[in-house]
């Protein structure tokens, strides 16, 4: 008789063993989850005003204008905007607006030139003055600039020119200067 207890023991033991295993077999997972995160970034560009050269500057110099040269509108400098390191950028607005202390010339401030003193002002050109695009100081039109790859330069030139209103009678000698700022959107 102990046999048979001792098998029936043995056949329970396993019977119990064979349950346990298939009910943790069928259960399964019913779900499960996951957090995706990201940083969103605005693309972005280095950029800087150069010379005709390439050189980066921050005064472009005209040195010596003669009123001649006014009357004439026969002054003008190029120069670049240059990007540099774009990074989700695939094109950009470029505006010029007067900098700090700047603003455009004539009496009502409503000249297309960026005023400069001694009844003169800048004019700012994309391309070539005259034959490009004028930026002009009172209606800061801006100008979308196509950027493949990392960078992207834009020929720009500036001209120096009688002030809104006034005449030559009005220009005086000495130095005059206009801060011109590039407003850049990137997109």
């Amino acid at each position: 008789m102990k046999t048979n207890w001792n098998s029936t023991l043995i056949a329970l033991a396993i019977s119990a063993g064979l349950v346990s295993v298939n009910a943790n077999a069928i259960t399964g997972t019913t779900s499960v989850q996951a957090t995706f995160t990201s940083t969103i970034e605005a693309g972005t560009c280095t950029a800087q005003i150069q010379n005709a050269s390439g050189q980066a500057i921050s005064t472009l110099a005209f040195g010596d204008v003669f009123k001649s040269d006014l009357v004439n509108q026969s002054r003008s400098e190029p120069f670049k905007v240059a990007f540099s390191g774009c990074a989700g950028v695939k094109s950009a607005t470029l505006q010029a607006t007067p900098g700090a202390g700047g603003g455009c010339s004539g009496p009502s401030s409503d000249g297309d030139s960026f005023s400069a003193g001694r009844a003169t002002g800048f004019e700012v050109w994309k391309g070539e003055a005259s034959s490009g695009t004028l930026l002009s100081c009172m209606t800061k039109p801006t100008q979308t600039v196509t950027i493949s790859g990392a960078t992207a330069t834009v020929d720009m030139a500036a001209r120096i020119v009688i002030a809104k209103t006034k005449t030559i009678a009005d220009v005086s000698t000495g130095n005059v200067s206009a801060p011109v700022t590039f407003v850049v959107t990137y997109q």
